[in-house]
């Protein structure tokens, strides 16, 4: 019976944190380059049936105990709706690639393709990271009229400068968020990137977020649901512990 408590208290416990992915998405239904994330659950059945023939791979962290539990989230890399916005340094990928972006970190990537020129001369994301080229340092287009073509090459003048560097993994899942939109690849990940193959840019447009709020919308009423059911189940096996007791102990 106090499983039962406990079950129903993980699962509650695991609709709380479904519910924070959720809301981070309606959050950024609008955030350029956004990506989706899903919460990834876990029940004890299934941690133990997949580590029964290995036991010492059993991860007492993540492992439920009894119940459900959200072990991690999957982000969705399904491309946005694309749309023309007529700037200059709007740039929209279309295909598996991210732009190349230095940060005080380090190099991270990113598909949020809102850009502007900085103070130095520099193209610079919302947060100030500068743009890298294939060269591998910041494009620097200051003193002249900046256009970018469906190939990346980024000129001043008519004159090309640099060219952009766009970076294509064989599994992008391999990559760990850092914030909204921020990409990180670890050394060996980033080792083994390539030049873009299969992605092209759409100059002067923008790549929305691929959240889609009325999925996100259900997913919420249905997590509620979930919550409240749990609650019930709490709420009865608390209740008929409680006049157990008082009948165990009113025969003593």
């Amino acid at each position: 019976m106090i499983q039962g408590l406990y079950s129903a208290a993980n699962g509650m416990m695991a609709v709380e944190d479904r519910q924070a992915v959720i809301a981070n998405n309606i959050a950024n239904a609008t955030t350029p380059g956004f990506k989706r994330q899903l919460a990834v659950q876990k029940g004890f059945y299934q941690e133990l049936v997949g580590t029964g023939a290995h036991p010492q791979l059993f991860n007492s962290e993540k492992a439920p105990g009894g119940g459900l539990k959200v072990n991690e989230t999957f982000t969705n890399y399904a491309n946005g709706i694309v749309t023309e916005t007529g700037n200059p340094l709007d740039l929209a990928l279309i295909g598996p690639g991210f732009f190349e972006v230095d940060t005080p970190d380090g190099v991270r990537l990113t598909r949020s393709g809102r850009f502007s020129v900085g103070e130095n001369g520099f193209i610079v994301t919302g947060n100030g990271n500068r743009l890298l080229g294939v060269s591998g340092e910041p494009i620097d287009v200051s003193g002249g009229m900046v256009q970018i073509d469906e190939a990346g090459n980024v000129y001043v003048n008519d004159e090309i400068r640099d060219q952009l560097s766009i970076l294509e993994f064989d599994d992008p899942h391999a990559l760990s968020r850092e914030g909204y939109t921020l990409f990180r690849a670890a050394d060996a990940v980033l080792a083994s990137s390539r030049q873009a193959e299969s992605t092209i840019i759409a100059p002067q447009s923008i790549e929305g977020s691929n959240v889609q709020l009325p999925v996100e919308m259900v997913n919420m009423m249905m997590a509620l649901r979930a919550y409240a059911a749990n609650q019930q189940v709490l709420q009865s096996v608390s209740e008929t512990t409680g006049k157990l007791i008082d009948q165990v102990g009113g025969q003593g």
